[in-house]
């Protein structure tokens, strides 16, 4: 079955049969001015090692320059807390000349847990391709990567593939620009009864 959507009808499901409902296309032409601002990694952590325990326990650092990944591993970006927008990065190279094009395979989470779990393993109804995974080749360094996907994330995991042993990447500049139809001075605070759950920068209350 296909359904599709244009400027004269908003489709809405019933029991039968999708029928047209003109109220609701109303209300998704609202325009509501966005929010914008510029969202620069708290802490990093370079490892090997995914597994929860292992991220959890991990000595997180601040950012405070560029990064040098050597071999088999992986730079993991925390912005604090989970945002909408687009990311992008700066990648330079550090030791002999480039011998290979960098291949870099990037993941964006909203959840520590997400990053350790292997896509090709995920069995669910939704399309695989809805995973924030991105996998490209960059040809010359020094370059700046802008993803053009919108993500939904608090951590950012990049991955060098394949690396040469000749030259290592160096990741430096991080930046997400975040976009929000919702002005946070105007949202209440929710006050909940189990107090770690107050805290939007303790990892505990992202997992419960």
């Amino acid at each position: 079955m296909t359904v599709t959507f244009n400027d004269n009808q908003f489709y809405q499901i019933t029991d039968q049969s999708f029928t047209a409902n003109p109220k609701l296309l109303t209300k998704a032409n609202f325009s509501i001015p966005l929010t914008t601002r510029t969202i620069t990694p708290r802490h990093y952590l370079v490892t090997s090692k995914l597994t929860y325990a292992a991220l959890v326990a991990a000595c997180w650092q601040p950012v405070t320059g560029p990064i040098k990944l050597n071999k088999n591993e992986r730079l993991i970006l925390d912005l604090g807390a989970v945002y909408v927008g687009h990311f992008q990065i700066a990648l330079d190279v550090a030791g002999s000349p480039m011998d290979a094009p960098l291949l870099m395979r990037t993941r964006f989470a909203e959840r520590l847990q997400e990053l350790g779990v292997d896509a090709s393993q995920v069995e669910s109804w939704l399309p695989l391709s809805w995973i924030q995974d991105d996998t490209r080749h960059v040809e010359v360094l020094p370059a700046t990567v802008e993803f053009e996907r919108r993500y939904s994330c608090r951590y950012i995991m990049l991955e060098p593939v394949g690396q040469s042993l000749k030259w290592q990447p160096v990741l430096a500049d991080a930046e997400f620009r975040a976009a929000s139809a919702v002005l946070k001075e105007a949202v209440r605070p929710i006050s909940l009864v189990v107090p770690v759950l107050n805290d939007p920068n303790d990892e505990d209350a992202m997992v419960a």
